[in-house]
């Protein structure tokens, strides 16, 4: 193969000298688009579809959210399907990290089209499905999850400038022929853009059902995890820090005041604590450039969030869907925005103004500390359940099992 490789790397040697390295990469790409276009067809066309066979995507690659935990509620009814998860190049695979139930395909590999080919079922958090260039066939049912639930800022036509995104999720809009919502709220969310007409499976969201969790050995068992994975004391509190990302990429918003946040919540709400913080997978890139206190814990690295949510004591974010989803407890939550008025106005429109949540909200950090100082749980607790009550949220930790309900149906039928 040696000759095989030099030649390549001849070739496109002396394509670049001659053409450029901008030509190179655009032929480069639409070769191996019709390349792909053409493989992906005759795969369609010969393999056939498997009966019991459930393939799950999501954009992160890794086991979490909705899929996760449909994927975790079929193993458990030790239902007869034949798993398959869709695995980045950077994902964790493994016993550690997959139910051996799974079977775990690298995504755009030979393989992963003859899984995805095959599939009577695909469950998809995202655009997965589209981005990855493949069209289902009429024989296969694709069930969209989606990955936030209450979001705050919008994702739509209206509020987003990624044309190429934005025409891939029309693609997935049309291709979806089930969409998983919690709320009355995100129904006309869905309508709005690219589910107009798509039945809509209002069950909940599968990966908020953790949060209603009562038995106290699981919880005690995953706070043990996560305190021991990253050395917490035992007896600490924690508040966790996760905003989400800016497209110019400025960090300046992220600055918070560690030290007087962590003797605010001491005062406030007694005992030690320790502050985790975890930030999008899209500023982990240029994270490094953010200083962070020894006394602060970064957890961006773990894979499910609703997890840390389970284990947390408070919640801080600026526009992240999660924070409506931590509410789901009635624990303690607050928004802090510094640059709420770019970022309405240049990065994403939110649906409703951050006054309109439960949380008490700043755009500085006295703001934030004197809204954690005043903080009244009483007041905090009706006003999450008017919020919920007006947006029609439906989560009662049974979202899971009418969802499997509904795919044990499709693949039996």
């Amino acid at each position: 193969m040696a000759w095989k490789d030099d030649g390549i790397l001849y070739f496109h040697k002396f394509m670049k000298a001659v053409f450029g390295r901008g030509l190179i990469i655009t032929v480069f790409r639409f070769m191996d688009k019709c390349i792909r276009n053409l493989f992906i067809r005759l795969m369609k066309l010969f393999i056939k579809v498997d009966e019991k066979k459930i393939i799950f995507l999501n954009f992160t690659g890794n086991y979490d959210c909705n899929p996760k935990a449909i994927c975790q509620e079929i193993i458990d009814r030790g239902l007869d399907a034949h798993l398959v998860w869709g695995v980045n190049k950077r994902t964790r695979t493994g016993p550690l990290y997959f139910p051996p139930q799974i079977k775990t395909v690298k995504r755009g590999s030979y393989e992963f089209y003859r899984e995805l080919c095959s599939a009577k079922v695909i469950v998809d958090n995202g655009i997965s499905t589209a981005y990855l260039r493949y069209h289902k066939k009429h024989n296969q049912y694709l069930i969209e999850t989606w990955h936030g639930s209450l979001g705050i800022k919008k994702f739509g036509r209206s509020a987003n400038n990624d044309k190429r995104w934005l025409k891939l999720a029309a693609k997935e809009g049309r291709m979806t022929d089930f969409i998983i919502s919690n709320s009355d709220f995100e129904d006309e969310v869905y309508r709005e853009d690219f589910w107009k007409k798509t039945p809509i499976w209002k069950f909940g969201h599968p990966r908020n059902d953790i949060l209603f969790c009562e038995d106290e050995q699981k919880i005690e068992a995953l706070q043990s995890h996560i305190r021991e994975k990253y050395e917490i004391p035992e007896n600490a509190k924690l508040c966790m820090y996760a905003p989400t990302f800016r497209d110019d990429k400025d960090l300046s918003p992220y600055l918070i005041d560690y030290e007087r946040l962590t003797d605010a919540l001491k005062e406030r709400f007694g005992g030690e604590w320790v502050i985790l913080t975890r930030f999008h997978s899209r500023t982990k890139k240029y994270l490094g450039k953010l200083a962070l206190p020894e006394t602060v814990i970064n957890v961006s690295g773990y894979p499910d969030i609703q997890e840390l949510q389970l284990c947390i004591d408070v919640g801080i974010t600026d526009y992240s869907s999660w924070i409506c989803e931590f509410m789901l407890r009635r624990k303690p939550g607050f928004t802090f925005a510094t640059d709420v008025d770019n970022y309405a106005s240049h990065e994403r429109t939110l649906f409703f103004p951050l006054s309109a949540l439960p949380f008490p909200t700043s755009t500085n950090v006295d703001e934030l500390i004197e809204n954690i100082l005043s903080f009244d749980g009483e007041k905090f607790i009706h006003d999450c359940d008017a919020f919920l009550k007006d947006k029609g949220s439906i989560d009662d930790g049974h979202a899971a099992e009418r969802t499997v309900d509904e795919i044990q149906k499709l693949i039996n039928a």
